[in-house]
């Protein structure tokens, strides 16, 4: 059977597997929901009253919309009652998707070795799904993209996998991923099953034993040194060297698609309405005074530092014999450093980032992450993966 619902409904969720049996509900949080309540009556309201006060208006009243006499009566009450009847409809949606956020909701039965799952759908008796625990493939961390209103984020989600997504079940979901790795191993840990996780070849597994043995611990039983040599060949968009006892990656050029482009032409426009300000200052005191100029033109600079930090940065990775050191560079000045001892890395996998549809690479230890590179080619990220790799187990 197949379901419209989402997988999750959450964006703030524990499953709590210390006590069992236990129960849990996976739903929309109503903090978001009785906003959505509220600000759609708003609109409604709003819609509503100048619907009415149009109608109710004096015969030998007029509206002054200050435009041209070519628009007739019967316009402008077009214009007038199209743009209402938007806000009486936007509020209505609103009103109506937090009553269904409210009703729609999965709960979670779990007693150690039977999971239970009821949806309950807006209209309907509740769905169950039963299902034991050895038939659920392990413990998945993954990152979803989701969207409220204006507000766009990642969601972390750590969730008890199986083959029917109508089966799996949330352990954890957050916005924030601060610590969503450990959280990952204690899951898989507790309820010994292997941590999965998606990579850009698929879904992977790891036995939970092993979550906390660092790469080079693993470097034999996984054959990673048979695996990426260094006769392998160097993609044009990296600049590699090789000296003193360390290895240098570094990106050869920038990358430009759709946000870097976007970002280009924002910088464009606060320039433009910076050089207007330092021109036309003496017009605008009067209105905003000389602090008021001043501000702007702080806030407009700072602004268009960071988008140029954020367009022309190249990334460096340095892999010393201890360590691996990233710095993010503009020109020749590095502009911020992160280190991770090599004693210390658990996983050199590539990411996804959904927001951008970009891939990374991501040098992971049990207490740290750095990425590197966030929108070079795959192809390209994986000749750096095995580099790496190869750099830290040889």
């Amino acid at each position: 059977m197949t379901y419209t619902a989402p997988n999750h409904y959450s964006y703030k969720y524990k499953f709590n597997v210390e006590k069992l049996p236990t129960e849990q509900t996976d739903k929309l949080p109503r903090k978001i929901t009785w906003w959505g309540m509220f600000g759609g009556l708003m609109f409604v309201i709003l819609g509503l009253f100048e619907i009415v006060a149009y109608f109710l208006q004096m015969s030998d009243e007029s509206y002054n919309f200050s435009t041209p006499q070519r628009f007739s009566a019967e316009q402008l009450f077009i214009f007038r009652y199209s743009f209402d009847t938007f806000i009486l409809v936007l509020g209505l949606l609103m009103i109506i998707l937090s009553a269904v956020a409210m009703v729609r909701c999965k709960k979670v039965f779990f007693d150690g070795e039977t999971v239970k799952v009821e949806h309950h759908p807006l209209f309907g008796k509740p769905i169950v799904e039963t299902d034991h625990l050895y038939n659920y493939l392990g413990v998945l961390l993954k990152v979803e993209y989701y969207q409220v209103g204006l507000i766009n984020r990642n969601r972390y989600i750590i969730e008890l996998y199986h083959k029917e997504k109508n089966k799996r079940i949330p352990l954890y979901i957050s916005t924030s991923g601060d610590g969503v790795r450990k959280i990952w191993e204690y899951y898989a840990e507790k309820l010994k099953m292997p941590a999965l996780f998606m990579t850009d070849h698929g879904l992977v597994s790891r036995h939970y034993n092993e979550l906390n043995k660092t790469l080079k611990e693993m470097s034999k039983r996984w054959h990673l040194n048979a695996l990426y040599r260094e006769e392998d060949h160097m993609p044009a968009s990296i600049q590699y060297k090789n000296k003193k006892g360390k290895v240098v990656l570094k990106e050869r050029s920038l990358y430009f698609d759709v946000y870097t482009i976007l970002a280009s032409l924002s910088m464009l426009m606060l320039i433009a309405g910076f050089v207007a300000l330092l021109m036309y200052y003496p017009y605008v005191i009067p209105y905003i005074g000389v602090l008021g100029v001043i501000t702007v033109l702080l806030l407009c600079f700072m602004a268009i530092m960071f988008i140029s930090f954020g367009i022309f940065s190249k990334d460096v990775l340095v892999i010393t014999k201890n360590e691996v050191v990233l710095g993010h560079n503009v020109s020749f000045l590095r502009t911020d450093v992160e280190f991770l001892p090599k004693e210390d890395i658990e996983s050199v996998d590539i990411g996804h980032n959904p927001i951008t549809d970009r891939y990374y690479l991501s040098i992971i230890s049990h207490d740290n992450n750095i990425v590197f590179s966030k929108n070079m080619p795959i192809e390209d990220l994986r000749w750096i993966r095995g580099c790496v790799i190869r750099e830290i187990v040889k």
